[in-house]
């Protein structure tokens, strides 16, 4: 949190900061000697001082306050992690903090099968546009019909990112679309999986965990950046969180080794609360992200979970998203009937700010 306060205030806030960042670093440091059984030395000239008290013993290290005798004194246990080790760990917290501190907010919004008149898309361009996008990336998906048009409509950044795509290219493919005809607009990202082409609200499955992981693997072939859908639905949610977590490993089991957090976003969307007016506490879409991300570092890497951006998609708009954005695992909104609103912006601005 110290390292993320300092970078987003710039050079002179770095600076500012940087008493803090090392305190904090000191007490990495301290805490992982301490859960790896290291032994006998200090840290010192770090405020508060902290030293391995002489009580711990069998029953585990205590760290009590300790006079300024110097910068470092002591000497590690044989059994111990070790100076060296501490310092290699706390490095690790160093690092992974970083990353946290990397993840830019993002915002996506879903057009679907909206608007019914080619008349009304200047105005919706228009609310991305009103989009300060200083501080936080923006993407749009426009229903199929209206790519073409949006893709050069843009003036602040926001990515148009079509809705879905095929695996096999351009060819004898009825009612699909290719990113190789995307690209050749200038088009760099694309969405798959949304739960209304899993099937969800009573619409045929045109999707499966199989094809979805086939579809990413092309998109990224392909050079291109992908949106990757997630999300339960009711009564997996009614059967509490762990239920929701398994759900969420079934859906990334088969992506996991093609994650990389500089070209993919996970859009978790819980469909019960998809245009229904329902949302996820701030506190359950925290658990579920959180969740979600030790996935990733347990089976892909802890740095691809740390650094991948995890979007929240129940119903997100202006009222909400000022304390859903507060939560450390949400990265960003995947927004629906609110994206084709002026309070698009607002979204925005609300994480861009709590970010």
């Amino acid at each position: 949190q110290v390292l993320a306060q300092a970078f987003s205030r710039g050079p002179a806030g770095f600076l500012t900061s940087f008493p803090n960042m090392v305190k904090a670093l000191g007490v990495a440091l301290v805490a992982a000697a301490s859960f790896h059984g290291a032994a006998a030395f200090e840290i010192v000239s770090i405020t508060p001082n902290l030293r391995r008290s002489a009580a711990a013993g069998a029953s585990g290290d205590r760290f009590m306050p300790e006079q300024e005798p110097g910068l470092l004194a002591g000497s590690s246990a044989p059994t111990g992690l070790g100076l060296a080790g501490a310092v290699a760990a706390a490095a690790a917290v160093l690092g992974a903090t970083l990353r946290r501190a990397s993840r830019r907010p993002v915002v996506g919004g879903n057009w679907k099968c909206n608007p019914e008149s080619m008349k009304a898309l200047d105005g919706l361009v228009a609310n991305i546009n009103a989009c300060d996008t200083s501080k936080c990336d923006v993407y749009v998906c426009p229903s199929p019909l209206h790519v073409a048009y949006c893709a050069d409509k843009f003036t602040n950044g926001a990515k148009v990112t079509p809705q879905n795509c095929n695996f096999k290219g351009c060819g004898a493919f009825t009612g699909e679309v290719a990113v190789e005809q995307m690209k050749d607009m200038g088009i760099t990202q694309v969405l798959i999986g949304h739960s209304e082409r899993r099937g969800e609200f009573g619409i045929l499955p045109m999707e499966s965990n199989e094809t979805l992981a086939t579809k990413l693997k092309y998109i990224l072939d392909a050079g291109m950046t992908c949106v990757f859908c997630i999300g339960e639905p009711k009564e997996i949610r009614e059967k509490g969180l762990a239920a929701v977590i398994a759900e969420m490993d079934v859906q990334l089991t088969q992506i996991y080794s093609l994650l990389d957090a500089e070209k993919v976003i996970i859009a978790y969307e819980p469909v019960w609360a998809i245009g229904t007016g329902l949302t996820a506490t701030p506190e359950d879409a925290q658990a579920t992200h959180a969740g979600i991300r030790k996935l990733i570092a347990d089976k892909a890497s802890p740095a691809v979970a740390d650094g991948i951006r995890i979007q929240y998609g129940g119903s997100a708009n202006a009222a909400n998203a000022g304390e859903l954005s507060a939560m450390p695992d949400v990265d960003g909104f995947l927004v629906g009937g609110a994206s084709l609103k002026p309070e698009f912006a607002e979204i925005v601005a609300a994480i861009s700010k709590a970010k």
